[in-house]
């Protein structure tokens, strides 16, 4: 594989466990509210792994809320509350008020938390080893995107941090890869024609999404690598025209390097 200048990376999924992460921020939350913790325990039949239940039911509603986000369906204020709305409803609970208030807690929450992909740490400091320039390319909520990287360890290792909704264009818009290609070669497509095609050339994303990471930065003309463990299913980030797919940060460095 050729050697890369820039590096736009994905963080959710891709560097930061959100999923662990976010199972974790849940069940704590839930805990706080007996009456919640309650209506899920009755809910699941008295089940010890009953949070855990909560939580994949959850996620599949939140997965579903979210590409609403994304396609502009629903509102980030509405996201935030009525995903937690939707599935309390599925245990008896119709409280608006209280979705919201969860929502709240559940954002302020996720900041604490901060376990990262196994391997992340060192893979990018590999590529800043190699000399390379990386930016965080996220459509996560900004309010907590940049508490992520502080707390976990690595915004140290990103000369830009590149949130959606802070420049108005959500992955898969070609339009925020050109904006962070923007910010770490220092220079726009008009103002230097032939050097933005080398920039291109020279620059690589890596995430999990095959819509979002893969198929957004094909269409800005950026080759991409995708991770097998977070969003995406792995065949189909090949047919989004992955290059190349990692099934472990040591795989990822060992593709940077080949």
């Amino acid at each position: 594989m050729k050697k890369y200048r820039y590096y736009l990376i994905d963080v959710d999924r891709t560097l930061w466990d959100f999923d662990k992460n976010s199972e974790r921020a849940i069940c704590h939350l839930i805990g706080k509210y007996p009456h919640l913790d309650k209506a899920i325990c009755d809910g699941e039949g008295g089940d010890a792994g009953y949070k855990h239940i909560f939580f994949e039911k959850y996620d599949i509603l939140n997965h579903k809320l979210w590409a609403q986000y994304e396609s502009g369906e629903l509102t980030k204020d509405k996201l935030r509350w009525y995903r937690f709305y939707a599935a309390f409803e599925l245990y008896g609970l119709h409280d608006e008020e209280f979705a919201k208030q969860f929502g709240d807690d559940y954002l302020a929450q996720m900041i604490c938390e901060k376990e990262l992909i196994p391997g992340a740490r060192e893979m990018l400091a590999h590529i800043e080893s190699l000399g390379g320039k990386m930016a965080v390319l996220s459509n996560g909520f900004k309010e907590v995107q940049y508490h992520k990287l502080e707390r976990s360890g690595i915004r140290q290792y990103f000369s830009e941090v590149v949130i959606s909704e802070e420049v108005g264009y959500q992955k898969p818009d070609p339009n925020i890869f050109r904006v962070a290609l923007e910010r770490l070669c220092g220079f726009t497509e008009a103002e230097d024609p032939s050097g933005w095609i080398e920039a291109k050339q020279a620059t690589l994303m890596i995430g999990d999404d095959p819509t979002n990471d893969i198929i957004g930065a094909k269409e800005h003309g950026i080759p991409a690598i995708g991770v097998s463990w977070g969003y995406g299913k792995v065949e189909d980030m090949e047919k989004a025209g992955a290059m190349a797919i990692a099934h472990s940060m040591e795989e990822l460095q060992a593709l940077l390097l080949a």
